[in-house]
């Protein structure tokens, strides 16, 4: 299904170009997300991105099966990732905020795969799909391309929450998501269209057919291009034009450097008189070269160039050539081509300055944008898509020229060498337009703009919301799996167990033992002692020979906090006890204070002792000691979704039926990460969850047992449940 949404969404581009099943064609998709972990969320992701870019990218077999595999591949990998990704930013309650998590993350995805690897690949972005739609494409000028592919997104995970409230039978929250997904695509038609209203400039693109040039030698086959430009130009001499226009390739290497070839090429061009904007190729006198626009005055005298400064990756250079040397299909791109390093509108006596990005470059937004921010007041597009043959790359790069004509308020001379070409307005209707492989000449007047959109002016600003937007989700922690009923009523006198995990506290265990036995309420004690050498051990024994509700287990060396209480957890279970204690053997916890927490344990199957709610407090602490053990506990609360304002603590009661829940799972953390681990399982779990005041008072005798790893991998664990938990994909 996955896959079929894909090719669904590949009808929206060239050579089909149906727009407007954009809207529609990723709500499968998006459904097959729902509720998927990521591992699946990125196998359907790649079905649907692999589908999607084979499809639209299908030209790029002309190159070979690795090439056309290659870059679907690389294409695609963005699509897992943001299925991967999607449990991040999706509710199953909140379809609605979900169609706005979607959006943001497939506009921050997209953003990505325009950037990076290799400088990005911005081809087949969501919002090209839309150049026809002249209300949507009225966004352009203040949110680009990526805030189209916002509200193209959007709209589709509006339709599926509608179809999902729909077989739900809420029938107000299925109205509410269709309004929306109606008003997202229409509204954008009271955006008013932009226009531009400088200097006209007479304009004429000259287009050959190159295949009459197709020669084995590759020299001659340039000098047989520029030839034929230079002839079709000097039709132009009875009506001169402002500026003429030469597509990419019109001037390859072999042509710049014969005489007699840019002799033909000089007197063509003074013969009509107007300034000529040429695409190249120029060696650069190192043994590489660069792509080139060219720039004749209208006496056929170079007066201005700029060198193209986003290459095209394996087409103009080939990256690691050494270490992918064993690839044959790379001998194609025989001399690594070098950038320019600035981006500079050009300029001619009486003509407006403009800008000439070339190529593959129109396919990012902010080149466009840089040239327009240095005074460009038009756009010339130089273009060679002849390797490319009848395929729909002509009419998909076409789609480019619409975007940015209308994200920059700028006309866009569309001048291919072979076709397609085309005049753009500054709305992103095309005005005029050649087939392909024609001999033609194509004239218009355009005008210049002195005009800055929002979106020139601000840059990708929806992509940077949007990644605030997912980052927030994403920092929502999930709901609870469930919520259980109340814990039964307790007998009479429940029977109380109390675990004291002991190293080195001879000072404490007395009197903490002495305090348990003397509460008005019975409880049990269970001593586990990792064999401490100062005689802790004796101390319980001699306790346990006068009181027999004191036991004690002796442990060879130190095992950890967490298996003492995961031994005496089971021990409580099996022998009965309705209440197990977790408790201190340092006189930090107050026996005296236990009767508080069991009276809580009435109604919770865990009551967590607390130093942070009202009445509780810590005494012998620094502020700096409290404020660090405060913002540990927030940061639980903020990744896990807890509210409770002392997870940390280890003073609390658990009722039978809680323990026999968590002995179930493995426990994999120790120290406060134990205690996080299971008030957080707990919680999570459903069951219910109480604190109670206590005062904590800092040990007086021994040193803390709390170590530095300790506190790293408690941290270092929250963030992985938290994350995992975000990643469930069931709430």
């Amino acid at each position: 299904m996955a896959a079929a949404s894909g090719l669904a969404l590949s009808l929206s581009l060239p050579p089909a170009g149906l727009g407007w099943i954009a809207f529609l064609a990723p709500v499968p998709f998006l459904w097959t997300l729902c509720d998927a972990r990521p591992a699946r969320g990125a196998a359907l992701g790649a079905a649907f991105g692999f589908a999607y870019f084979g499809a639209v990218l299908y030209w790029i077999l002309r190159f070979g099966l690795l090439a056309w595999v290659a870059l679907v591949l690389v294409s695609a990998l963005s699509v897992a990732v943001f299925g991967a990704a999607s449990p991040l930013v999706t509710r199953r309650q909140r379809p609605i905020g979900s169609a706005f998590g979607l959006a943001a993350l497939w506009t921050v995805v997209e953003w990505i795969r325009g950037s990076w690897p290799l400088g990005g690949f911005g081809w087949g972005e969501l919002g090209s799909t839309q150049t026809n739609d002249l209300f949507l494409l009225r966004l352009a000028p203040y949110a680009g391309v990526f805030g189209m592919s916002f509200v193209v997104l959007l709209v589709a995970a509006a339709v599926l929450a509608a179809l999902g409230s729909i077989a739900e039978g809420r029938r107000s929250r299925a109205l509410t998501a269709s309004a929306a997904a109606v008003a997202l695509v229409l509204i954008p038609a009271a955006v008013p269209a932009m226009t531009a209203d400088g200097p006209a400039v007479r304009v004429a693109a000259v287009q050959v057919d190159v295949r009459r040039a197709a020669s084995r030698d590759a020299a001659a086959r340039d000098r047989s291009v520029a030839v034929s430009n230079a002839v079709a130009n000097r039709r132009l001499a009875n009506d001169r034009p402002d500026l003429t226009v030469w597509g990419e390739g019109a001037l390859d290497p072999a042509a710049l450097a014969d005489a007699r070839t840019m002799d033909a090429v000089r007197s063509s061009i003074s013969s009509v008189g107007a300034p000529t904007l040429a695409g190249a190729v120029a060696d650069a006198g190192d043994g590489s070269e660069r792509t080139e626009t060219v720039l004749f005055d209208g006496l056929g005298h170079i007066v201005d160039r700029y060198a193209k400064v986003h290459l095209v990756p394996f087409g103009e250079y080939v990256p690691w050539r050494r270490e992918l040397s064993w690839i044959s299909a790379l001998r194609q791109v025989p001399v690594d081509r070098v950038p320019g390093d600035r981006i500079e509108p050009m300029r001619a006596p009486g003509i407006p300055a403009f800008g000439t990005p070339i190529c593959y470059e129109n396919s990012f937004p902010s080149i466009e944008r840089a040239f327009v921010h240095a005074g460009a007041r038009f756009l010339v597009l130089t273009i060679n898509n002849a390797s490319y043959g009848e395929t729909a790359a002509s009419r998909q790069h076409l789609v480019m020229s619409q975007l940015r004509a209308a994200e920059t308020d700028r006309w866009v001379v569309h001048a291919a060498v072979s076709g397609v070409s085309a005049f753009v307005d500054p709305a992103g209707r095309v005005v005029a337009e050649t087939g392909l492989f024609r001999d033609a000449i194509l004239r218009h007047t355009i005008r210049a703009s002195d005009r800055i959109t929002p979106y020139v002016r601000l840059g990708d600003w929806v992509p940077a919301l949007s990644f605030v937007l997912v980052l927030a989700l994403a920092l929502i922690p999930r709901s609870r799996r469930r919520s259980l009923p109340a814990p039964e009523p307790l007998p009479e006198h429940p029977r109380t167990l109390v675990l004291l995990p002991t190293y080195e506290e001879r000072a404490t265990i007395g009197t903490v033992l002495e305090g348990l036995m003397g509460l008005p309420h019975r409880v049990e004690a269970l001593v586990v002692d990792d064999g401490s050498p100062d005689g802790t051990a004796e101390v319980v024994r001699r306790a346990a020979a006068e009181e027999p509700r004191i036991r004690l287990v002796e442990r060879p060396g130190k095992a950890g906090l967490a298996s003492a209480y995961w031994l005496g957890f089971r021990r409580g279970l099996e022998e009965g006890y309705d209440l197990v204690v977790e408790m201190d053997s340092d006189l930090s916890h107050d026996p005296d204070e236990l009767p508080r927490l069991l009276a809580a344990a009435k109604d919770h199957d865990l009551v967590i002792g607390s130093r942070y709610v009202p009445g509780g407090s810590v005494t012998n602490w620094s502020r700096s000691r409290v404020a660090l053990s405060k913002a540990g506990n927030g940061y639980a609360r903020l990744a896990l979704g807890l509210g409770l304002h002392d997870a940390t603590s280890g003073f609390r009661v658990y009722r039978r039926r809680l323990l026999a829940h968590l002995v179930t799972e493995p426990i994999r953390s120790d120290g406060y990460g134990f205690q996080i681990e299971l008030a957080f399982r707990a919680w999570r779990d459903g069951f219910t969850v109480a604190e109670a005041p206590i005062t904590f008072r800092e040990r007086e005798h021994g040193v803390s047992k709390i170590s530095r790893r300790i506190v790293v991998e408690a941290l270092a664990l929250v963030a992985v449940w938290g994350l995992r938990q975000r990643l469930r994909g069931d709430a």
